[in-house]
């Protein structure tokens, strides 16, 4: 997928900037839902889909990379 949108950007006049974070965001735990938020009981690990915590979204973790990045971006690019 990745490779396809870099053709279209490629071939674009004026492309705009594309700052991808997939494998930055892969290598993060707290990058998705997951059961990484504690202690769980063996029920709660065994369906990841039913207990996976969102906390991330609410405390310091990769949204705040992404946004940082992007702020920094926003600087070098004008």
């Amino acid at each position: 997928q990745m490779k396809v949108v870099r053709e279209v950007l490629g071939s674009m006049s004026k492309p705009p900037f594309f700052m991808d974070i997939t494998e930055l965001s892969s290598m993060r735990i707290d990058a998705h839902p997951s059961v990484y938020s504690g202690d769980l009981t063996a029920e709660q690990r065994a369906n990841p889909d039913r207990y996976a915590d969102c906390s991330h979204w609410c405390l310091p973790g990769l949204p705040d990379t992404w946004n940082q990045l992007f702020y920094a971006a926003l600087f070098l690019l004008h």
